[in-house]
C-alpha cells in the first residue's frame, strides 16, 4: 500500500463525495468550509525551459535551468564516479523516475504527477548499461514541488538536454464559507449542485460554482444533528440520520421541507448509505458499534456487522452494493470491509492504519480511495496494474486471436466471425473496449497508441435520447492534447457501446506496428495496459489479364475475333494475379455463351505471385459448338485485408474481356 497526503491542516474533513467528471474529491470541513482537491492539478505556469549542457561533476537546477557546483543547491547531479561509472542522482528532497525513450511532447504536466519518483539515481555508465541514452526521457519532482520532464540530446561526460519545468495549481482549494458545523455534503449527478448537512439541524442547497453559506437555500431545518446524508435525485428526495440517544432515519422532499420518518430508535447513528433500488439502507450506530439494515418498506430493521469501534460515514466499496466501506475513528483509526451478502463475522480491516479520526473514504476506482481524517486528507494506493484489462479487440476479433499481428480463429472455428487465418488488418479500425467494466472499476480515461504514439481518431457517435428513446444526439468522440479520452458514463446510452476508437489505419505505414490501449484513474495513473503486434497493410492487389492468343497470336482488341483454320490450332489465355505482400487470393473464369465453362481458383501466400495458363484446342472450346462460339473471362484478385468487421473489398483488384471463336 501507498500513501500519499493530498492535503493537510484542515478544519476537520468529514463527509465527501468524489466528482468523477471534474476529477475533484469534494469534502466538507466542520470548522465551516466546502473544499475540493484537484486529484490531477491543473498546469499553472511553465517555470524554465530550453536545452543546457550539465558539465559532468556539476548540478542542475530545474527552476532556473542553470549549471551549479556539487555543493549548490539544485535537483540533480550528474556523478562521475570513473570514466566509466557514472550517474544522475536526485539532491536533497528531489526525486527522479526514468521513462526510457518515449515521446518527450506526451510527457504532460498531468502525466508528470502520475509517476512514481524515488531518490534512486539513474544508470549513465559510459558501456552497455548506460539509460541516458540519446533520446531517453526522465522526470524531476523538484525541491520546490515542481515538474520536470528532460529529455537527453547528447550523451557524454557533459550531457545535453533539453528540458521544460512547469509549477501546478495548488491542489486543495476551500471553495465554499460561512456554514456552521458542517458534517456532509452529496452531490447531484451534474456535480454543480450540492446538498449539506450543519449540525445545528438545517440541510442546504448549494451552488457549487457560488459555493459561501451566503448563496445557499435552506431546504429543511429543525433537524436533530442531522449526519450523512443520501441523495435520491429521480424523486427529488434526500435521506439523512439524526445523530443522538433516540436518533431516526428521516426522508425529506427537497421541494418542500416535509420530513417523514422512516425509523426511529437509532443509537447515535452517523452513517448512511441506500441501495440503489431504493430497498434498503445501512446505518452506522456509533452507540453500537455496529451497522444496521433497515428495510424501507416494513422498516424491519437487521443488525448486519457488530464490533466496530466509532463507526462513522459509509460508502459502497463495489458495483454490486455487496460491500460497505466504513472508517473506525480512535483508538481503531482504520477502514474497514464489511460484506453485507455473509452473516458475521462480516467485518475485515481494509486500510490500516489511517490518520487519526478518519471520517469517509470515497473510492476513486477499485484500487485508489482518498480519506477524510479530520485535519488531513489522504490517498491509498492498494493495488497493481491489470493486465489486459478492458481491451477487447477490434471488431469482431479478440484480441487473443491476433497472432503476431494477424488473424488466427482455428481455436474458435464455430465463432460466427471467421476470418482466414493470416488476415491482417487495413481502412478504418474499430478498436473495442468495455466502457461499462472500465466505468465500474474506477477508470476514467483511457488512451490508444500506435508504436507509442497516442492517436487522435475522431468519430460522431449517436446517443440514446431519453425523452424518446431514439439514437438521435450526434456527440463527436474526440481526445484531448495529451490523446487522453474520457471513459463513457453509463448515464449515457451510446449505440456503438464499446467502440473505443476508429482508428484510421490508412495513415500509418504498412508493415507491423504495436498497438496498445491504457485506461488510467483519475489522477491519470495507468489501472490497465493491453498490446500486441498489428500488422497494417492498406496496399491493393493486382489483377493482369492477356488477350487469349490463337497458335500466339493474340485476338483483335476492339472486336475480340480470334479466327481459327483448323480445329486443332491451340488457344491459351495468361493472367497474373499479385499483392505486395501476398494478402490476397484468386479466381478465374470463363463464360461460354450464358453457361459457365471453366474457374480455378487459389491463395497468393508467400509466392505473392501467381502466373496462370489456360489452354485448350479449338475443338475442345467449341464442344457442341457449330463452329463458332463466345467467351467472357475474367480474373479477380480479393485482398484479405479485413478491418476486424469486413474485408477491405477496395483493394480488390479485377480484369476482363470478351473474344470469339470463328473460321
Amino acid at each position: 500500500m501507498v500513501t500519499k497526503k493530498l492535503a493537510t491542516g484542515l478544519a476537520g474533513a468529514i463527509g465527501s463525495r468524489y466528482l468523477k467528471n471534474k476529477n475533484q474529491l469534494l469534502f466538507v470541513e466542520y470548522g465551516g468550509f466546502i473544499s475540493k482537491i484537484d486529484l490531477v492539478r491543473a498546469q499553472q505556469a511553465i517555470v524554465s525551459q530550453g536545452t543546457a549542457t550539465i558539465k559532468g561533476t556539476y548540478s542542475f537546477d530545474c527552476e532556473t535551468g542553470s549549471i551549479t557546483a556539487s555543493g549548490a543547491v539544485s535537483d540533480i547531479f550528474w556523478r562521475q564516479e570513473t570514466a566509466v561509472l557514472r550517474k544522475m542522482e536526485p539532491k536533497g528532497t528531489a526525486k527522479i523516475v526514468n521513462l526510457g525513450i518515449v515521446d518527450f511532447n506526451s510527457v504532460t504536466s498531468s502525466s508528470l504527477q502520475s509517476y512514481d519518483y524515488t531518490s534512486t539515481p539513474i544508470v549513465g555508465n559510459n558501456d552497455a548499461s548506460n539509460k541516458l541514452v540519446a533520446g531517453n526521457v526522465f522526470c524531476v519532482k523538484t525541491i520546490e514541488g515542481n515538474y520536470c520532464k528532460l529529455q537527453v540530446v547528447t550523451y557524454g561526460y557533459d550531457l545535453v538536454v533539453k528540458w521544460v519545468t512547469y509549477k501546478l495549481a495548488p491542489a486543495y482549494t476551500r471553495i465554499g464559507s460561512g456554514y456552521s458545523e458542517l458534517e456532509d455534503i452529496a452531490v447531484a449527478a451534474d456535480e454543480s449542485t450540492a446538498y449539506v448537512t450543519e449540525r445545528g439541524g438545517k440541510i442546504l442547497k448549494v451552488n457549487l460554482a457560488s459555493a459561501n453559506r451566503l448563496s445557499a437555500t435552506v431546504v429543511v431545518s429543525g433537524l436533530i444533528a442531522p449526519h450523512q446524508l443520501y441523495l435520491d435525485q429521480l424523486h427529488n428526495r434526500v435521506y439523512v440520520v439524526e445523530y443522538g440517544t433516540v436518533g431516526n432515519l428521516v426522508r425529506i422532499d427537497i421541494g418542500t421541507g416535509a420530513k417523514t420518518v422512516i425509523a426511529s430508535g437509532l443509537k447515535s447513528a452517523v452513517g448512511l448509505i441506500l441501495t440503489s433500488d431504493l430497498a434498503y439502507a445501512f446505518i452506522s450506530e456509533q452507540g453500537l458499534g455496529a451497522i444496521t439494515r433497515i428495510h424501507l418498506a416494513t422498516g424491519i430493521k437487521t443488525t448486519i456487522a457488530t464490533g466496530l469501534t466509532n463507526p462513522f460515514m459509509l460508502s459502497w466499496a463495489d458495483a454490486s452494493e455487496t460491500k460497505l466501506l466504513v472508517p473506525e475513528r480512535d483508538p481503531a483509526n482504520r477502514i474497514s470491509l464489511v460484506d453485507v451478502s455473509k452473516p458475521a463475522p462480516n467485518v475485515t480491516p481494509f486500510i490500516s492504519p489511517t490518520s487519526v479520526r478518519p471520517s469517509s473514504v470515497a473510492m476513486i476506482t477499485a484500487g485508489t480511495y482518498c480519506v477524510c481524517a479530520d485535519s488531513q486528507v489522504d490517498a491509498y494506493f492498494l493495488t497493481a496494474v491489470l493486465s489486459g484489462g478492458y481491451y477487447k479487440g477490434i471488431g469482431y476479433v479478440p484480441k487473443d486471436l491476433i497472432i503476431g499481428g494477424l488473424v488466427d480463429m482455428t481455436s474458435q472455428p464455430t465463432y460466427f466471425a471467421q476470418f482466414p487465418k493470416g488476415s491482417p488488418f487495413g481502412g478504418t479500425l474499430p478498436v473495442m473496449v468495455d466502457h461499462r467494466r472500465a466505468w465500474d472499476g474506477g477508470a476514467v480515461y483511457y488512451r490508444v497508441f500506435v508504436n507509442d504514439i497516442a492517436r487522435f481518431d475522431t468519430w460522431d457517435d449517436l446517443i440514446m435520447n431519453p425523452a424518446n428513446g431514439r439514437f438521435e444526439i450526434i456527440e463527436r468522440q474526440v481526445a484531448d492534447a495529451d490523446g487522453f479520452r474520457k471513459v463513457h458514463s453509463p448515464s449515457k446510452v451510446y449505440y456503438n457501446s464499446d467502440l473505443g476508437c476508429l482508428l484510421d489505419s490508412v495513415s500509418l505505414p504498412n508493415g507491423l506496428r504495436t498497438l496498445k490501449v491504457e485506461f488510467y484513474n483519475a489522477a491519470k495513473g495507468v489501472m490497465s495496459s493491453a498490446s500486441h503486434a498489428l500488422m497494417i497493410n492498406n496496399q491493393k492487389c493486382i489483377a493482369s489479364l492477356d488477350m487469349p492468343t490463337l497458335n500466339g497470336n493474340p485476338a483483335d482488341r476492339e472486336c475480340g475475333y480470334l479466327k481459327y483454320v483448323n480445329v486443332a490450332d491451340l488457344v491459351k489465355i495468361r493472367w497474373v494475379a499479385s499483392h505486395p505482400e501476398g494478402y490476397g487470393t484468386w479466381g478465374f473464369s470463363i463464360v461460354k455463351g450464358a453457361n459457365l465453362y471453366h474457374t480455378e481458383s487459389g491463395d497468393l501466400g508467400l509466392v505473392k505471385t501467381h502466373h496462370g495458363t489456360y489452354s485448350k484446342t479449338v475443338k475442345e472450346m467449341l464442344g457442341l459448338c457449330p463452329g463458332v462460339a463466345a467467351f467472357y473471362d475474367s480474373l479477380a484478385v480479393y485482398t484479405k485485408v479485413i478491418n476486424g468487421i469486413s474485408r477491405q473489398s477496395q483493394y480488390d483488384a479485377y480484369e476482363s474481356m470478351a473474344f470469339c471463336l470463328a473460321k
